[in-house]
């Protein structure tokens, strides 16, 4: 006499595919916080690893690098290697350095919308934060390399509508600490160290209109100026705050806040419910604020 094998009924097949549907819905989320967690982490670490960059840089120059480096006069500027570039030798990166000698030449020979070479399509991790959801080159900038980072050059600065978005307009009054042509000592941050912005985190993100950073600095001037928001820009309490409305405006793609880095090398996450005011404060190196990142 033949045996029936034992089966699953139907009713327990359905019960098993909804037991094993919800646990991978509630493993998901916990593996996604995992992966963000991970992903803030680096982060952080790049911009702490930015900070022994930058602070190398003033140790071995006694100044903090020029937010971009641009010999020619202040009424006919145009583009220049930027701050990332002159650290790359405290960032491990002295070969790039050496081939793109910053202290010496000017993008694309002195041009005035310098095309990507092999030295700046290099995709360099330090510079882009793993969250970041652009690619790896930037088209709002030329197609160069994208970043992740950028310096801050201004605190609250005086601004007008332009035919680009909002522009500054006291270009000649940076308050910030990498500015174009900065030569700014650690004596020069008298509003200290840990009270002032160097860096802020910037992201590339079509779908918020975020345009992103490149790390080879200024890369054009067009008819509509200057383009040193590639390598520096500014924060303020408006349209300019972190995660504020603006393209240009510091941004970060970890939810909630935005990564910045102190001068005293310390990496923060400012939180979106953070008092605007604050950052605003902090990004100026004498503006006589007393301010701190909680």
């Amino acid at each position: 006499m033949s045996r029936s094998r034992p089966a699953f009924t139907l009713i327990e097949l359905l019960v098993v595919i909804a037991i094993v549907a919800v646990l991978i819905g509630l493993l998901l989320p916990a593996v996604q916080k995992v992966r963000e967690a991970a992903a803030r982490l680096r982060c952080q670490n790049n911009l702490k690893q930015i900070g022994l960059g930058l602070h190398g840089f003033e140790s071995a120059h006694g100044r903090f690098p020029p937010g971009a480096r641009d010999p020619r006069p202040d009424s006919a500027p145009g583009p220049g290697w930027g701050w990332a570039v002159f650290i790359l030798p405290f960032v491990e990166q002295p070969a790039l350095h050496a081939r793109i000698d910053p202290h010496n030449t000017l993008p694309g020979a002195g041009s005035d919308t310098p095309a990507p070479t092999a030295d700046t399509l290099t995709a360099l991790p330090i510079y882009r934060c793993p969250s970041d959801p652009g690619p790896n080159t930037n088209a709002n900038y030329d197609g160069h390399a994208t970043a992740s980072y950028r310096g801050v050059g201004w605190g609250r600065p005086k601004t007008a509508p332009g035919p680009k978005g909002l522009m500054i307009t006291d270009l000649a009054d940076p308050t910030g600490v990498l500015f174009r042509n900065s030569r700014v000592r650690v004596a020069d941050v008298t509003d200290g160290l840990s009270g002032t912005l160097f860096v802020t985190e910037v992201c590339l993100d079509e779908r918020r209109d975020r345009w992103g950073g490149v790390w080879a600095g200024a890369t054009r001037k067009d008819a509509y100026g200057l383009w040193i928001s590639g390598a520096f820009w500014a924060v303020d309490e408006g349209p300019f705050r972190l995660n504020g409305p603006d393209k240009w405006a510091a941004c970060g793609p970890h939810p909630g806040g935005v990564g910045v880095l102190l001068g005293d090398g310390s990496a923060r996450l400012v939180r979106d419910a953070a008092d605007p005011r604050v950052p605003a404060d902090l990004a100026t190196r004498a503006g006589g604020e007393v301010a701190a990142v909680e």
